[in-house]
């Protein structure tokens, strides 16, 4: 509170007293001591008015109720059946609120002691009558001035408890808006959509490149999505409560799903969409991000890989076909003798495992079928792969790596033998490659009540944890293959775990980087109703 408005509450009051008092007893003024009060308080709220009391010290200031305590009195002394002597409390309470305990104390006290220095100096004697002035009025001063300094004291602590926190607050606000413009300012120059909204559904954020997105095509200006998109073939279209936007809102988290902005036969964007869920610090729902990503040229890509390798896979064919044709014939030779005959066997075998994989390669690019061919019939597992490990002792001894097999000498199965043949193969033929020198491989077949396991386990250089996950993944090949020398599609390992599964058994892999790499294998010993898995959908 101000010094003007301070000096104003206590002159106030006083010359109210005063008026009134000439109301009732007019023969007060007959004193020039009244007189001169009414002017004192009237100099005390002029100067409390006109001074600058910003520029000058703070002792001038106090001097001001210090004063008003000395007039108040010295009105008392004059009239004191007015009872104005009670308003000594008025500058007390300001010297109590402003002044600190100091200064409170000392106008307390003084005040106390200017009263009773006063009526003793009078000479009329001390009666009753003036229980009031030495008992009720500074009782009065000194607790109410007490009870002022107290409060004043807290709010002034809460006044600065206040401050800090409004510090912090926009403190904390001013990090926020910092935070948020950073947060656009990067989202805003990533080259991918995003759209963010909050729980009731509004959206509250969309992008820099997706605004590009839609104003490429035309888009309204308030959209934040196409109005009109495809599904994953570019053909059919999205209803609306099953378009990535709408289940987003509905709370659903989702992975590359993929749409097509643009009319068939026209210009067309590929976008892989993901949504996210967001919750506030109670695990509520607190709204969602969707990002989009355009994937168009690495789709692009995708069908001209699949578009090669159909081609040169269908070029491989014809010649193969033929090669198989002639070394058919060539068995039919009764004179051969034995060493060339089985040399021609094995020509013969390499040459269909080399059509096969050639089928399975125009299988695989193919969208017409993607399912393997297979004839199921009683076999052994355990002389499969002895014909397996027999077949790969020659590139096993090249490489100088150690190839063993071990376990049942018999593991009769309902299987396709060929296809089996080719899982081992894949198995061993990777196992080798990616062996280290000297290294060994090792295959294991065991035989339990109604499965037979396989394992093929190698010293090598093994697969890192990030990897794993992806291995059976068609055409996907590690780092670390990338960069070997050792050539390969990346579709062994997806149509061996399919060959797998189409038995109705499980391939599992386990692998430790520097240690080596372990596949099991297992298939039930009696085929039962497997439901067909597309090779499409082994690879997703």
């Amino acid at each position: 509170m101000g010094i003007l408005s301070s000096q104003m509450l206590i002159s106030g009051p006083t010359l109210v007293v005063l008026v009134a008092a000439f109301i009732v007893a007019p023969a007060i003024y007959a004193s020039p001591v009244v007189f001169g009060a009414v002017a004192f308080f009237f100099v005390l709220t002029g100067l409390a008015a006109l001074v600058p009391w910003d520029t000058v010290p703070r002792f001038w200031g106090m001097l001001l109720p210090f004063a008003d305590i000395i007039g108040i009195l010295v009105l008392r002394e004059s009239a004191p059946s007015t009872g104005i002597g009670l308003l000594v409390l008025l500058p007390v309470i300001w010297i109590a609120r402003s002044f600190g305990s100091t200064m409170t104390i000392v106008a307390t006290l003084g005040t106390i002691a200017a009263m009773f220095t006063l009526r003793i100096l009078r000479p009329a004697p001390v009666t009753t009558a003036d229980f009031s002035t030495f008992v009720v009025i500074p009782v009065l001063v000194a607790f109410v001035a007490g009870a002022v300094y107290i409060g004043a004291r807290r709010a002034r602590a809460q006044a600065r408890l206040l401050r800090q926190h409004s510090v912090m607050v926009q403190t904390a606000l001013e990090k926020a808006n910092r935070q948020e413009g950073l947060l656009n300012e990067v989202l805003n120059a990533v080259d991918f959509g995003v759209i963010a909204f909050d729980r009731t559904g509004a959206v509250t954020f969309v992008n820099r490149a997706q605004r590009k997105y839609l104003t490429d095509f035309g888009t309204p200006p308030d959209a934040v999505v196409h109005p009109v998109v495809y599904e994953a073939d570019g053909i059919t279209l999205y209803d609306e409560a099953n378009r990535p936007l709408a289940r987003a809102l509905k709370g659903q988290a989702f992975d590359n799903l993929v749409i097509w902005v643009g009319e068939p036969g026209s210009r067309r964007v590929a976008h892989s969409v993901s949504s996210r869920i967001l919750h506030d610090r109670n695990g509520d729902y607190d709204g969602g991000v969707i990002a989009l990503n355009d994937i168009t040229k690495e789709l692009e890509a995708v069908r001209a890989r699949d578009g090669l390798v159909g081609s040169v896979s269908h070029e491989l064919r014809s010649p193969l076909t033929s090669i198989l044709g002639y070394l058919d014939l060539v068995r039919d030779d009764e004179n051969m003798s034995d060493e060339t005959r089985r040399m021609l066997e094995v020509a013969y075998a390499n040459s269909e495992r080399l059509l096969v994989i050639v089928t399975d390669l125009l299988r695989a690019v193919s969208d017409a079928d993607k399912l393997l061919a297979m004839t199921f019939s009683p076999c052994d597992i355990a002389q499969i792969a002895r014909d397996s490990v027999e077949a790969h002792q020659i590139m096993a001894d090249e490489r100088e790596v150690e190839l063993t097999l071990e376990g049942a000498q018999s593991a009769v199965a309902t299987a396709d033998p060929m296809r089996m043949r080719q899982v081992l193969d894949n198995l061993i033929t990777n196992a080798i490659k990616y062996n280290l020198e000297w290294g060994t491989v090792t295959v294991a077949v065991q035989v339990e009540s109604d499965a037979i396991n396989v394992e093929i386990r190698d010293t090598g250089q093994g697969i890192p944890d990030v990897d794993l996950p992806r291995i059976f993944d068609r055409f996907y090949r590690t780092n670390s293959a990338k960069t070997s020398s050792t050539v390969g599609t990346g579709l062994g390992l997806s149509i061996t775990r399919e060959i797998v599964h189409r038995h109705g058994g499980e391939l599992a892999v386990t692998s430790e980087l520097g240690i080596g790499t372990t596949f099991r294998i297992s298939i039930p010993t009696e085929r039962k109703d497997v439901a067909e898995v597309s090779l499409g959908s082994v690879a997703a």
